[in-house]
C-alpha cells in the first residue's frame, strides 16, 4: 500500500560517490506521487551538477544559505517547516558528525537544526570509516535525539574494497519511508525481541558461544517499531548498533536472557530470535582452568529454556514466536521444537555457508499449528517485514 502519496519529503544530498543514486531515489518517490524538495550540499555538487537535479525535479533546488534570495525569504526556516520528513541520502561521515553535534554552517545543516520534523539518514562511506569509533559515537548520538538511521549494506564499495558502508538499496529506502508513514497497526502493543548469541562462561577467560550475528533479531525489532509497537530488544554480544526507537538491553548468559525477558512482562508479543546455548558450565571456575593433559573434560548442564519458560509463564504474551536454527532435518527437528516449546509460531531457518548466521540472507519455513509455509531465500530485512505483517494480521483477527 502506498502511504507516500502527497507526502512532503525534503531530500538532502551530501557529497559522496553514491550521490548519483539520489537521482534514482527522486524518481522512485515521484512514482509514489510524493512532493519532493531537494537540498544539495556544496560537496554534493562536486559529484552531480545542480541542473541534473533541477531537470528531474522540474523545479529549483536549494543549495546556498547565503544567497540574497534565500536570505531574504529565510529559506532554511521554510524548508524546515514545510517538510513532513527530512531524508539525508547519501549521508557522509562528515555530515553525520555535524548534525550529531549541532553544527550549522551551511543550508543543509541549518535546515536540520531548525526542523522539529522526523529525520532519517542513510549513511554511505568506506568500511573503515563506518566502523570508526568516532562515527559510531556520532551515530549513537543521532539515535538518542530521535534520528532514524538506515544502516548501510555490505558489498563492493567505490574504493574497490568489500565491506559494510554501501548505501542502502534505493528500493529499501523507499520502503522504509513508506513504512514510516504507514498506519501504525501495532500502536499500543508491547513487543519483546531477543537477538544474538548467548555467552556461557567456563572460567574468566573461556566461554561457550555461537556464530549468531544478531542481524535477524535487530531487523525484526526495527520493523516492529516502524509499525508502532513499543519494542524492547534484549541482545547478546554483537557488532551491531541497536535500531532507533527501541529500548535496548544488553545481556550475555541464558540466565540473563530469561531474567530480562520476565522483567519486561506483561507484553503482547515475544519473539525469541536469540541463539541461546543449550548447555552451560555446572560450575564456573573462578580462575583460568589449566591444561593438565592432552584431553580435558568439562561438566555441563542444560541452560535455561527461555522460549519454553515464556510460553508457559503466567504472564504469557498473546503471541509467542520462536526460531529454530538447524543444519540438517530442518522441518522434522523444527516441528518437534515447535511442539515442545509450546509457542504459537516457529520460524525454522537453515544454517549453511550461504545463509544463516554469517549472512545477510535467510532461508526459512514459517510453522504454525495447522500450516507450514516455505519462504524463498531473502534478506533478513525482508524476512522481518514479512513476519511483522503476519503479526499485524494476527492481532487484526485476535479475539480475547
Amino acid at each position: 500500500m502506498n502511504f507516500l502519496k502527497d507526502k512532503k519529503i525534503l531530500l538532502i544530498v551530501t557529497g559522496g560517490i553514491a550521490c548519483y543514486k539520489a537521482l534514482d531515489l527522486i524518481r522512485r518517490l515521484q512514482d509514489k506521487k510524493s512532493n519532493v524538495e531537494c537540498v544539495l550540499t556544496s560537496n554534493a555538487q562536486e559529484f552531480v551538477k545542480v541542473i541534473t537535479f533541477e531537470s528531474l525535479l522540474g523545479k529549483k533546488i536549494s543549495s546556498n544559505l547565503f544567497s540574497l534570495d534565500q536570505e531574504k525569504n529565510m529559506n532554511h526556516i521554510k524548508l524546515a517547516n514545510n517538510a513532513e520528513i527530512i531524508l539525508v541520502a547519501p549521508c557522509t561521515a562528515n555530515f553525520i558528525s555535524k548534525i550529531s553535534n549541532g553544527v550549522a554552517d551551511d543550508l543543509a545543516t541549518n535546515v536540520m537544526l531548525a526542523s522539529n520534523k522526523p529525520k532519517i539518514v542513510a549513511p554511505a562511506m568506506n568500511t573503515n570509516m563506518w566502523e570508526n569509533k568516532a562515527v559510531k559515537n556520532n551515530i549513537n548520538n543521532l539515535k538518542k535525539i530521535g534520528v532514524t538511521v538506515l544502516s548501510p549494506q555490505s558489498g563492493k564499495l567505490a574504493c574497490r574494497t568489500k565491506g559494510k558502508g554501501k548505501l542502502m538499496d534505493v528500493d529499501m529506502i523507499v520502503e522504509n519511508l513508506n513504512l514510516f508513514f504507514s498506519e501504525k497497526k501495532l500502536q499500543g502493543k508491547n513487543a519483546i525481541v531477543t537477538a544474538g548469541p548467548s555467552i556461557e562462561k567456563i572460567d574468566p577467560i573461556r566461554f561457550i558461544g555461537n556464530f549468531s550475528s544478531g542481524l535477524q533479531g535487530y531487523e525484526i525489532a526495527e520493523a516492529l517499531s516502524f509499525f508502532g509497537a513499543k519494542t524492547t530488544l534484549i541482545s547478546g554480544p554483537t557488532k551491531l548498533m541497536p535500531p532507533s526507537n527501541v529500548e535496548f538491553i544488553s545481556v550475555e548468559s541464558s540466565d540473563e536472557f530469561l531474567q530480562k525477558s520476565v522483567e519486561k512482562l506483561p507484553a503482547d508479543i515475544y519473539i525469541s530470535v536469540a541463539a541461546i546455548s543449550d548447555w552451560k558450565a555446572r560450575n564456573i571456575s573462578k580462575n583460568k582452568l589449566k591444561k593438565k593433559s592432552t584431553s580435558t573434560s568439562f561438566d555441563f548442564k542444560l541452560s535455561e529454556d527461555v522460549l519454553k519458560s515464556i510460553s508457559t509463564h503466567k504472564k504469557r504474551p498473546k503471541l509467542v514466536v520462536g526460531f529454530s536454527a538447524e543444519t540438517e532435518n530442518l522441518l522434522s527437528n523444527s516441528k518437534k521444537k515447535f511442539q515442545s516449546k509450546k509457542c504459537d509460531w516457529m520460524i525454522a531457518n537453515k544454517i549453511t555457508n550461504a545463509y544463516g548466521f554469517k549472512s545477510e540472507k535467510n532461508k526459512v519455513f514459517f510453522i504454525e499449528k495447522n500450516n507450514i509455509e516455505e519462504w524463498k531465500i531473502m534478506t533478513k530485512r525482508i524476512v522481518a517485514r514479512k513476519l511483522v505483517k503476519k503479526i499485524v494480521s494476527f492481532f487484526k483477527n485476535y479475539k480475547l
